[in-house]
């Protein structure tokens, strides 16, 4: 079977699509003939055989100009009507990986805007797909478009070294991703502190968040600097650079609890990445992962509020003591979320996908 994804990748690796979509290809091309084709910034392919960059899809090598499969990664992307229109006259199925933007918090986002590109465009793409691939249940249940949606998750690139030893008079909680207020519930993440700041303060409860000073060309840092000033928090929640790479693997293996409080995500691979270091995790029901990271004993479920983040919080800090059995049981989760799983999972599904077509 000949794969061929799609995807506007950049180099930004605080951007957790861009970090995974070469990931999935890798994982994939032990088992098909699966290739990458880059409508976005150069990147570094770091070993991806059949990686390709170019203007149209008859400008690339057999058998990649006619795929028995396309994958498109995110969804509000006008280039991929042009090349979809183009799929429908040879031939060729294609599947969508929206990475959650079709679940209905996502579509809350600049809500006007998506309606009219849904009305326009975006439904009738979602509508002709062979299948919409969802990365967990959650996500595939909040989907507001598209027809036959299965699950097949992302993978996870386990480090060599692991977290061996928590604090136990101190309790430093770290966030690392995007800057994103609103998507990423970093606003929620702060009034819950504020909450109960002097808990925290009284318990040396720390809170750290790593994230790059632009996204997209548009810079949040302003606004969580007057957040931070305005609850008063400037002792016990600070921001820092985007990290990547050693300076990234020390922040974690130094953090005693990974935080993420997104209202929307498809499958956040912070959290993914934190549960394989052996950190216990507080998250909130729109990573998707709060029920399962709760009933693995691997963490916090935060609920979706600043009063139930808080209140995860203090369980955490209120758990110092056993924060190596939940680093046990966050290793003992992690272990499923293997590439070569997640690589089977997706091919079969793909299978399926073009029996039914």
């Amino acid at each position: 079977m000949v794969v061929l994804h799609i995807c506007p990748l950049s180099d930004d690796l605080c951007n957790g699509v861009h970090i995974v979509v070469p990931l999935h290809v890798k994982a994939q091309q032990k088992y098909a003939d699966a290739a990458l084709w880059n409508l976005g910034q150069p990147i570094d392919d770091d070993g991806i055989d059949r990686y390709f960059t170019a203007d149209d899809l008859s400008q690339l090598p057999v058998p990649y100009r006619e795929p028995d499969l396309v994958v498109f990664h995110e969804l509000y992307i006008p280039r991929y009507l042009s090349i979809a229109k183009q799929l429908k006259k040879q031939g060729i199925p294609y599947i969508i990986l929206p990475h959650g933007a079709l679940k209905r918090t996502a579509q809350k986002k600049s809500r006007m805007k998506k309606i009219a590109a849904n009305l326009l465009l975006f439904r009738r793409f979602c509508n002709n797909a062979a299948g919409i691939q969802c990365l967990t249940e959650n996500e595939k249940t909040e989907s507001v478009m598209g027809k036959n949606i299965f699950v097949a998750p992302n993978g996870i690139n386990f480090p060599a070294q692991t977290k061996t030893e928590f604090r136990t008079d101190s309790t430093r909680f770290v966030y690392i991703g995007r800057i994103l207020p609103f998507i990423k519930g970093l606003d929620l993440m702060i009034e819950a502190f504020a909450k109960e700041k002097a808990f925290f303060a009284e318990h040396i409860a720390t809170l750290d968040i790593y994230g790059p000073a632009e996204d997209r060309g548009v810079s949040y840092i302003p606004e969580m600097r007057e957040l931070i000033k305005k609850y008063g928090l400037e002792n016990l929640v600070k921001l820092n650079p985007a990290v990547i790479g050693e300076e990234k693997h020390k922040t974690l293996l130094d953090a005693d609890v990974f935080v993420q409080t997104s209202r929307t995500e498809g499958m956040p691979m912070g959290i993914l990445e934190a549960l394989a270091y052996g950190l216990p995790c507080v998250v909130t029901k729109g990573t998707t992962f709060a029920e399962q990271i709760a009933s693995a004993g691997a963490g916090w479920n935060a609920g979706d509020s600043a009063d139930s983040i808080a209140a995860a919080l203090k369980n955490a800090v209120g758990n110092r003591a056993k924060l190596s059995e939940y680093s046990a049981n966050a290793l003992n989760f992690s272990n499923k979320f293997n590439w070569d799983n997640a690589a089977e999972t997706a091919l079969s599904a793909y299978r399926d996908c073009l029996e039914k077509k």
